[in-house]
C-alpha cells in the first residue's frame, strides 16, 4: 500500500449540497475505498477560513473573551476570532478586525504564528492563529447583533492555570494558546 493514502479513495459523484446556511454548507459525496471496494457517503462541512487572535498588552497580559456558546450551552473562555471575510485582504487583517470589533483593542505587528485544520474528518478550512502585540483598548466593542461578549485581560500565568484546571475548554483556543506559548518560549 502506498505511504500516501490520498490515492486510496475515489469520488464516485460530485459533492451534493444537503444543507446551506449563512455560515456552513453540508455536502454529501460518495467515495469508494480502493483497498476494500467499500462505498460510503461522507458528509463534509464547508465553511470559511477562520482566525483566532492572541492579543498581548504592553504589560505582557493576554486579552481573553467570554461568550455563551450554543453548542455547549455554557459561557466559554476564548480569545477573539471569527471568519475571514471576503473584504479581508489577509488572515492578519481579519485578526486585526476581529480583535477591534469584539474587544475594542488594537495593537501592532500582526503575524501568523500557527495554522491548523479545525477538524479534517469533516472540514477543509484553516484556522490561523494571529499574534498581535502591544494591544490597548481604544474604543468600545462593535458587536454583531448575535454577539454578547465580555473582555478580560489576564496574566499569562493565570491563563496557563486556567488551561491546567480546565476552565479554558475550547479546542481551537487551546491550540492558539499553545502556538503563543511556544512562540514566547523561543
Amino acid at each position: 500500500m502506498s505511504r500516501n493514502l490520498d490515492d486510496q479513495w475515489r469520488s464516485l459523484a460530485p459533492p451534493k449540497e444537503v444543507f446551506k446556511s449563512r455560515v456552513i454548507t453540508l455536502c454529501a459525496e460518495p467515495f469508494r475505498c480502493l483497498r476494500t471496494g467499500a462505498v460510503h457517503e461522507f458528509i463534509t462541512c464547508r465553511t470559511c477560513d477562520w482566525v483566532n487572535v492572541v492579543a498581548v498588552t504592553p504589560h505582557d497580559e493576554l486579552v481573553l473573551i467570554r461568550q455563551f456558546r450554543h453548542g455547549t450551552g455554557k459561557t466559554e473562555w476564548e480569545i477573539p476570532g471569527g471568519c475571514i471575510d471576503a473584504s479581508d485582504s489577509s488572515p492578519e487583517n481579519a485578526g486585526v478586525r476581529e480583535l477591534r470589533e469584539e474587544t475594542g483593542f488594537v495593537g501592532e505587528h500582526p503575524r501568523i504564528i500557527g495554522r491548523v485544520h479545525p477538524n479534517p474528518a469533516l472540514q477543509g478550512n484553516l484556522c490561523y492563529t494571529i499574534l498581535i502585540e502591544n494591544a490597548v483598548q481604544t474604543s468600545v466593542p462593535e458587536l454583531e447583533p448575535t454577539e454578547c461578549i465580555l473582555t478580560e485581560v489576564l496574566s499569562g500565568e493565570t491563563v496557563r492555570s486556567m488551561i491546567r484546571n480546565g476552565e479554558i475548554r475550547h479546542g481551537l483556543v487551546l491550540n492558539a494558546l499553545m502556538f503563543y506559548f511556544m512562540e514566547k518560549n523561543r
